[in-house]
């Protein structure tokens, strides 16, 4: 197999498994082994030639278009009064997905669907309060619990 096609396809994994992590940091990597296949094109080099501008490619690619990239991808931080930026407090909504702590689950508020986390298991259905809220995941407790304190 070729070094070139070898690259080429090693850079679509890379940005095959950005899909699958958060972060976005996987994919400079793929931006790396594409640089890596053009050289390699253009003019042959040993392995140890290859890595290093793999490495020095993906590096840089990150240090300069990581910030830039992600204000493009992910758009500003602006905080304006839409179903994104609802204030939680005195909120409530309905579980979608339970919640089964520590993983997270879904509740519907503020006419959106939301990531939500909880300190105690929650099934779908349940009315819960919403007790805070950072970013896009929401930190929920069942309505009743007021009643209990």
């Amino acid at each position: 197999m070729s070094p070139v096609l070898l690259w080429f396809l090693v850079g679509i994994v890379f940005f095959a498994v950005e899909l699958l992590l958060p972060g976005f940091i996987i994919f400079f990597f793929g931006l790396g082994a594409w640089c890596v296949a053009l050289v390699v094109y253009i003019y042959p080099l040993s392995l140890s030639w290859q890595l290093a501008i793999f490495l020095a490619a993906s590096l840089v690619t990150l240090l300069l278009l990581r910030a830039w990239l992600r204000s493009v991808f992910l758009g500003g931080s602006r905080r304006e009064n839409d179903s994104a930026n609802v204030e939680p407090i005195h909120s409530t909504g309905v579980i979608t997905e339970d919640i089964l702590p520590p993983a997270r689950g879904k509740v519907k508020y503020g006419g959106s669907f939301w990531q939500a986390e909880a300190e105690e298991p929650i099934s779908t259905g349940t009315v819960v309060n919403i007790v805070k809220q950072n970013d896009l995941l929401v930190h929920v407790e069942p309505a009743d619990k007021e009643g209990k304190s």
